[in-house]
């Protein structure tokens, strides 16, 4: 609400609240058995309470609708691409615009990933038996990012990267290079000025490629680590940049860390 108060004239702010798979694909019987609260009554509540200024996207009965489709990965906690594209597929709507088609894009696929599931679990062999796979979809316009990175800089990498030889721990890693404090996207097709900036954590990665062929820059910020090489805050950064359409993604575990919301909270100023 206060990003939306702090952009006003200047920036379109839209908000969307991934669910995580516990509330989409895991099994009703097996929920039910569970100390787990109802997500989807969770994110009605959080959407109860933002202003009319900001744009909310409601992508879970999106997501739900396709819970049988492979959009959140087995072994990970993350969605897949598919996921998130049908998440993208709903802000298009809600913003007015034509989503663009899956064909239209290139399409990867990196077998053998054992994420964070699998980690957790303490190598469970059932899921190393039953490892995902990740598919990717990469612009047709660019498949360049520019990055700055506490250590490094900035520098220039790939929107998707090729993990088919990576270990089956990092594939994830295929989407924007993954959790960087800073970066952006330039399509050479697009010379309009048109810009947004995305303000996510991890499940934000896989978001932001089906973005690319609407602006003529896509900025993308983790609020997790923006701090550590940039000092300004939203409001400032949005004006000097001149950016239209804020974009904030979350997935909804990140409201019961008190430390992100923190972050969040330090960045909209």
């Amino acid at each position: 609400n206060r990003a939306a108060e702090l952009l006003s004239g200047q920036s379109t702010v839209y908000d969307i609240i991934v669910p995580t798979s516990m509330a989409i694909t895991a099994p009703d019987d097996i929920v039910k058995s569970l100390n787990t609260s109802n997500q989807q009554d969770a994110i009605n509540y959080m959407n109860s309470l933002l202003s009319p200024s900001v744009v909310k996207v409601p992508v879970f009965d999106e997501l739900k609708a396709r819970r049988n489709e492979y959009i959140y990965f087995r072994t990970d906690h993350h969605w897949t691409s598919l996921g998130a594209y049908y998440a993208y597929s709903k802000w298009a709507t809600v913003k007015g615009i034509a989503p663009t088609s899956l064909d239209a894009f290139k399409k990867h696929e990196f077998s053998g990933f054992l994420g964070s599931f699998y980690t957790s679990s303490k190598k469970m062999p059932q899921l190393k038996a039953n490892p995902d796979t990740v598919f990717a979809y990469e612009p047709l316009e660019t498949n360049t990012i520019r990055i700055c990175s506490v250590k490094s800089g900035w520098y220039y990498s790939k929107i998707i990267t090729d993990m088919s030889a990576s270990s089956a721990g990092s594939k994830y890693l295929s989407f924007i290079k993954g959790d960087n404090p800073l970066s952006y996207i330039t399509n050479p097709n697009i010379t309009d000025g048109s810009s947004c900036l995305v303000i996510k954590e991890s499940f934000g990665n896989a978001f932001v490629p089906f973005l690319v062929g609407h602006y003529g820059t896509v900025f993308v910020v983790d609020y997790r680590y923006f701090a550590d090489v940039d000092k300004r805050g939203l409001a400032q950064y949005c004006k000097e940049l001149n950016i239209k359409d804020v974009i904030f993604i979350n997935n909804i575990s990140a409201t019961r860390n008190p430390g992100l919301v923190n972050k969040i909270d330090a960045l909209v100023r």
